[in-house]
C-alpha cells in the first residue's frame, strides 16, 4: 500500500477516502468489512447479493468528506430493492463530485472503541485508544502511548481507560481478542513509522464482533508537503555532555566578581567563599586589586590556570564575548547567571542565539543564561546568587528551568532536612538542557533519585530517549508547569519554553517510567521517599495509628490509589493482642486506642513489618504523641536545640526511628511516619541504609507509597527482575 499513499500523496490530496484508508488498514492487518466499490447502483447490488445479508453503503471520493452529516450513508440495508434505492439517492446527492458507492456487510457489536494516530510536533507519532461510537467525545475515556510502542506499553493502554472491563467477558460476550485489538495499535504505529505524509488516523468506531475488532468506519488524514520517503522514527541519540567540572570543579572563576555582595556577581563569590570550597577561587573583575580579599584578575586571559568551571555575571552585551574567551583559555564549561536573553523579546533572542553559536564555536559547555546558579553539596560548591543555601549533603538532585522554582525546593529540603547532592537552574536552556542535565546525572553513583522542575520538554523524542535510559535505574520525579493553557502562557514569558499538549506529555511520561506532580510539597516528599526509602515488594499496606480517624482517611486514600490493606495473619492478631487492650478493633488500620509505653509502638510495628503479608507501613501520630512521651512543655518541641536531625527528637522518638531504621533495613520495607503534631524535620539520620521518614498527613504519606508501588512495578518489568504485576496507572 506504499503506491496507494504515494499516489494520493502525487496529487495533492489532503485525505484519503474511506475506501483507500480500510485498503490501507487492512493491507497492515487490521480486520476491515467485507465489500467492495461500486460506480452504480447495478454494482452495489452485485455486491450486496454477494455479501449475502445487510449492508451498509457509504458515498466516498477524494472530495467527500462529513459523510453521516451530509446523510451520504445508509445503513442496515436487507434486499435488493432497499440497496438499489439507497444507492440511487447517494448518487444523487454526490452528482459531480466524483462519487463512489462503498458496499459493505454491516457490522453487529454491543461493544465499540476507537483507535486513531497524530502527530505531535514535539513528540511524534501518538497513537489513542478509547471508547468509540458517537457518543465518543462526551465519554473522553482514552488512553494515549507515544510510539514507538513495546508490548508492555499497550497492554497498559488497554488497562488504562475507566471501561476496561469491557474487554473481558461483558454480560454474555466473549472477551475481546486482546491480541488482535494489540496488532491494531501496532499497525496504526507502523503505518505512522513508514509514510510520513500520514498526519492522522482516526477508526471510530472499531466494533468488537464477537471477540474480533474490526474497522467500521476510517479515516485518514494526509500532508502532500510532508517530506517523502523519510521514516518518521528519527534517532535521537544526543552525545551526553561531560558535567564533571560543573558537579566537581577543581576550580571555579567569577567573571564579573564584585565588593559589592548586593550584585550578582558579589553575592556568589561571597556564597562560594563561605561555603568552603576546596579548590581554587579566581575572582574576575576589570581593575584587577583584590575582590573580597582574593586576588583578582583583569580578564580571563590573565588566569594562573584555566579552572573548570566559569560563573558569569556580567549584563547581556558582554557574555558573548566572554564566552569566546573562556573557549581560548580552555575553560570546559561556563555558567551564565545574566538575564536579557531569550525571555525578553526579539533582540534578547538574538542575543541568546549569537551565545549559543560563541559556545559552540568555542567548545564551551553552556549552562543558562537567565538562571540562579548552582549547587554540589559533596563539593562543597555553593554558587547560587541572592540567597545562602546550604542544604546537607544527601543523594537527592534538583534541576530547575526556573530559578525561584528550584531555590524555593532546595530551600525547603533545607529546612526540613532533606539531603542534597545537587542542584543546577538551567534557566533559557539555551545549549544545555534540563534533560541534558539529568542524563548526565544517570550514571552519578552519588545522585539516587533525582526532581526536576520542567515547563516544556524541548524535543519530545530526546525526552523519552533520556527517561528510558534513566529510569530502570533510578526514580525521576518531574514538577511540571506550564500543563494548562494559563500556564503555558506565563512559562512562555519568563523561560520561552515550548509546551506540549498536556496529555501527550502525561502519556510519555508515564510510558517512561516518570512521576509527575504539579505541586512542591508533593514532588519533594515523594522525591524523598524514593531516595531515602526501600520500594514496597506489593500494594499490601498495614496501617498503624494512634486514632481511628487518621486510620480513616488512610484507609479511604489507599482505595483511591489501588492499594490494599493487609490481611492481619492469624500470628500478627495473636501478637497484638498481647500488646493491646482487649477492646482493640483486631482489623487493618490497627488502632493503638491511645494505648501508651516506652516500648508499644516499636513491638506493633515489629510485628506488622515482619509480616509476610505487609509490603509496606504507615505510622499515624507515634510521634509527637504521648506515646513516645512528648509533652507540650518538651524543650525539642519548643525549638530547642532546633533544625532537622537527632536533635529534634526527643529519646524515645529517638529510639522508636532508631527501631525504624532497623526494621526497614532487615526487610526491606517502607515505612512512613506522620507525627500527631506538626514536625519541621522529614528526615531521621539513622544511619542505616535507609532514613526513616516523617510526611505531613495520612493522605501524603498513602499518595507516596502508591507511586513507589507504581515506580516499582514499572522498574520490574522493564529490567525482569521480579515477576511483573499489572501497573494500573501512575496515582496523580
Amino acid at each position: 500500500m506504499v503506491g496507494l499513499v504515494a499516489a494520493a500523496v502525487a496529487q495533492g490530496l489532503g485525505a484519503l477516502d474511506e475506501g483507500q484508508a480500510k485498503a490501507l488498514l487492512a493491507d497492515y492487518g487490521i480486520t476491515v468489512p467485507e465489500g467492495g466499490l461500486a460506480c452504480n447502483e447495478d454494482e452495489a447490488v452485485a455486491i450486496a447479493r454477494r455479501l449475502d445479508g445487510p449492508v451498509a453503503i457509504k458515498a466516498v471520493g477524494p472530495h467527500i468528506t462529513h459523510k453521516t452529516e451530509r446523510g451520504l450513508l445508509a445503513l442496515d440495508l436487507l434486499g435488493e430493492v432497499a440497496v438499489r434505492n439507497a444507492a440511487c439517492s447517494l448518487l444523487e446527492l454526490t452528482e459531480g463530485q466524483d462519487a463512489l458507492l462503498l458496499v459493505e456487510r454491516m457490522v453487529r457489536g454491543a461493544r465499540e472503541f476507537m483507535i486513531g494516530m497524530k502527530r505531535d510536533p514535539l513528540f511524534g507519532p501518538v497513537i489513542v485508544f478509547g471508547i468509540g461510537g458517537i457518543f465518543a467525545e462526551a465519554h473522553k475515556d482514552i488512553a494515549l502511548g507515544v510510539a514507538p510502542l513495546e508490548d508492555r506499553d499497550i497492554e497498559d493502554m488497554l488497562d488504562s481507560i475507566r471501561a476496561s472491563a469491557l474487554l473481558g467477558e461483558f454480560r454474555g460476550m466473549p472477551p475481546v481478542d486482546r491480541g488482535a485489538l494489540a496488532d491494531a495499535i501496532r499497525a496504526l504505529a507502523r503505518i505512522a513509522e513508514e509514510h510520513p505524509a500520514v498526519m492522522e488516523i482516526d477508526v471510530n468506531p472499531l466494533i468488537v464482533e464477537g471477540s474480533t475488532p474490526v474497522a467500521a468506519d476510517a479515516l485518514v488524514i494526509l500532508d502532500p508537503a510532508a517530506e517523502r520517503g523519510v521514516p518518521a522514527r528519527v534517532s535521537h541519540v544526543t552525545p551526553t555532555p561531560d558535567l564533571t567540572p560543573l558537579f566537581a570543579p577543581r576550580a571555579v572563576a567569577v567573571v564579573g566578581a564584585s565588593d559589592d555582595t548586593v550584585k550578582w556577581g558579589g553575592f556568589l563569590l561571597r556564597n562560594i567563599i563561605d561555603g568552603e570550597f576546596a579548590g581554587s577561587i579566581y575572582p574576575v573583575n576589570g581593575r584587577g586589586g583584590t575582590v573580597q580579599g582574593l586576588t583578582a584578575c583583569a580578564s580571563i586571559s590573565e588566569l594562573p590556570e584555566a579552572p573548570d568551571l566559569a560563573l558569569i555575571a556580567l549584563e547581556v552585551a558582554h557574555v558573548s564575548g566572554v564566552i569566546q574567551q573562556c573557549g581560548e583559555r580552555g575553560i570546559p564549561v561556563a555558567l551564565v547567571v545574566a538575564a536579557g536573553f531569550a525571555e525578553a523579546g526579539e533582540a534578547g533572542a538574538a542575543a541568546e542565539a549569537e551565545l549559543v553559536e560563541t559556545a559552540r564555536t568555542s567548545g564551551v559547555t553552556l549552562i543558562g543564561p537567565n538562571c540562579m546558579g548552582m549547587l554540589a553539596t559533596h563539593s562543597k560548591l555553593h554558587a547560587v546568587g541572592f540567597l545562602e543555601l546550604r542544604p546537607q549533603a544527601g543523594s537527592l538532585s534538583i534541576i530547575s528551568q526556573s530559578g525561584n522554582i528550584g531555590v524555593q525546593l532546595v530551600t525547603r529540603a533545607e529546612r526540613r532536612g532533606v539531603g542534597i547532592d545537587k542542584y543546577v537552574s538551567v534557566g533559557n536552556q539555551a545549549s544545555i538542557s534540563a534533560l541534558d542535565v539529568l542524563d548526565a546525572l544517570g550514571d552519578d553513583d552519588q545522585t539516587a533519585a533525582a526532581l526536576v522542575y520542567l515547563e516544556g520538554t524541548g524535543d519530545g523524542r530526546r525526552f523519552l530517549d533520556v527517561m528510558r535510559r534513566i529510569t530502570p535505574k533510578k526514580p525521576v520525579v518531574i514538577l511540571r508547569g506550564g500543563l494548562t493553557e494559563y500556564g503555558r502562557r506565563a512559562a512562555a514569558s519568563h523561560t520561552g519554553a515550548m509546551a506540549s499538549s498536556a496529555d501527550v506529555f502525561m502519556a510519555a511520561a508515564h510510558q517512561s517510567g516518570c512521576l509527575v506532580r504539579t505541586g512542591p510539597d508533593e514532588s519533594l516528599d515523594l522525591a524523598l521517599c524514593l531516595s531515602a526509602l526501600p520500594r514496597p515488594a506489593g500494594r499490601r499496606v498495614a496501617v498503624m495509628t494512634l486514632g481511628g480517624g487518621w486510620g480513616v482517611l488512610a484507609a479511604d486514600e489507599l482505595a483511591r490509589n489501588d492499594l490494599e490493606l493487609a490481611p492481619l495473619e492469624p500470628r500478627v492478631l495473636a501478637e497484638l493482642d498481647e500488646l493491646l487492650p482487649s477492646y482493640w478493633c483486631r482489623s487493618n488500620p490497627v488502632d493503638l486506642v491511645a494505648a501508651v509505653g516506652p516500648d508499644l509502638a516499636s513491638h506493633a510495628l515489629t510485628v506488622l513489618v515482619e509480616s509476610d503479608e505487609v509490603d509496606a507501613v504507615v505510622a499515624l501520630g507515634i510521634l509527637r504523641s504521648p506515646s513516645t512521651g512528648w509533652t507540650s512543655d518538651d524543650p525539642v518541641s519548643a525549638g530547642v536545640p532546633g533544625g532537622p536531625g537527632r536533635g529534634s527528637f526527643n529519646p524515645a522518638e529517638t529510639a522508636f526511628l532508631e527501631r525504624v531504621t532497623e526494621l526497614m533495613a532487615s526487610t526491606g520495607k517502607p515505612i512512613i511516619n506522620v507525627p500527631l503534631r506538626p514536625l519541621d524535620a522529614a528526615t531521621f539520620p539513622g544511619g542505616g541504609r535507609y532514613d526513616p521518614v516523617m510526611l505531613y498527613s495520612p493522605v501524603a504519606a498513602v499518595r507516596a507509597l502508591a507511586a513507589m508501588a507504581w515506580y516499582g512495578e514499572y522498574v520490574a518489568s522493564h529490567t525482569g527482575s521480579t515477576p511483573r504485576q499489572r501497573a494500573k496507572g501512575d496515582p496523580r
